[in-house]
């Protein structure tokens, strides 16, 4: 067991240092990190897809679930502080720098440029999530449902739950 947590203290204290671009950005780090090695990309998607569900900070959550699954109770708590803990450390020091350098032309494109990244990222687990859930198959209804959910959401600016309760009502009457 111990030998698992310092796996996890260390897995999630990497992700903690790269996952620029905030915690759904560091979704799919956490992914390569815990996947096959202490859940399946099944369970992943799945913990993913009810994440959003429920308040609070995504990457904690689900960092928190992974441990849990991992190692019980002390596995969610190692997982928990060792994906926050170095995120708060760096904002500290980073946010210190960033109110002296903050008007500055390299550091504003520096800061765009990772909001793009971030972007990325979340639209690489996003077909991930896809692809886990049809089971690594191409499924044109999931593909519709997740263009028409992105629409619904980022037209009608519908918040997580809504969206997550009308996939559940869609997906009951045709998938």
């Amino acid at each position: 067991m111990i030998g698992t947590l310092l796996e996890l203290f260390w897995a999630c204290t990497k992700i903690g240092l790269l996952a620029f671009g905030g915690g759904n950005a560091a979704i799919p780090l956490l992914e390569s990190e815990a996947v096959p090695r202490w859940i399946s990309e099944q369970e992943f998607g799945e913990l993913v897809g009810i994440n959003f569900a429920f308040p609070g900070v995504s990457i904690l959550k689900l960092a928190g679930m992974v441990g849990l699954r991992a190692a019980g109770t002390p596995g969610l708590l190692v997982a928990t502080i060792a994906i926050a803990l170095p995120g708060l450390v760096l904002t500290i020091a980073a946010y210190s720098l960033l109110v002296q350098y903050r008007d500055h032309g390299l550091v504003r494109r520096g800061l765009m440029a990772m909001q793009y990244a971030a972007a990325a990222l979340l639209a690489s687990s996003a077909v991930r999530i896809m692809h886990s859930a049809s089971g690594g198959q191409f499924h044109i209804v999931g593909v519709a449902l997740v263009l028409g959910l992105f629409l619904v959401a980022y037209v009608m600016q519908l918040g997580a739950i809504l969206v997550l309760i009308l996939a559940a009502a869609i997906g009951l009457l045709i998938l």
